[in-house]
């Protein structure tokens, strides 16, 4: 049997994550899958995925958001196979950003520009789609670290925006 890795959170900032993983076997491992997941608003859950080569490994994973909840999960690939998953949770230091104020106005039938209001340097996620249900699963998004965004859209239709 092939146990879960070990994630011990080594530290946290308020915008980085200090890990370390390792496995409590004999069993040979060539690496790790692990997946951080967090919400920053209750339509939009979001995920960076990392590849860890070796047996044993601490990672930072940096750019993070301030007073947010993360769920990092992990599994080990080894020469028997993948490991189950072993899940930590953390919240990062500090104090949450306040939620940007945004602005949508239809430029012509296709453009849309958004703007917002919100701290500098920092990157902000531009989320858009037709429906709530949309929004949630599968939406079209954009990044940029500037307060505005001229966004494509398919004509006669109407979006829901959220950054």
């Amino acid at each position: 049997v092939i146990p879960p890795p070990v994630i011990h959170i080594e530290s946290y900032t308020e915008d980085s994550i200090s890990f370390s993983l390792k496995m409590n076997t004999n069993i040979k491992v060539s690496g790790y899958v692990v997946n951080i997941y967090w919400t920053f608003d209750a339509h939009r859950q979001e995920k960076r995925t990392l590849t860890v080569e070796g047996e044993k490994s601490v990672q930072t994973v940096a750019n993070l958001t301030a007073h947010t909840p993360y769920e990092i999960s992990a599994w080990a690939k080894t020469e028997l196979g993948d490991s189950p998953l072993s899940f930590v949770h953390v919240v990062t230091g500090g104090t949450r950003p306040v939620s940007p104020s945004l602005k949508a106005r239809a430029i012509n039938q296709t453009a849309v520009e958004c703007s917002w209001t919100g701290p500098r340097g920092v990157v902000y996620g531009i989320f858009y789609a037709t429906s709530f249900l949309e929004l949630y699963r599968s939406p079209h998004n954009t990044t940029t670290t500037s307060h505005n965004v001229t966004v494509i859209v398919q004509r006669d239709e109407q979006y829901l925006f959220l950054v």
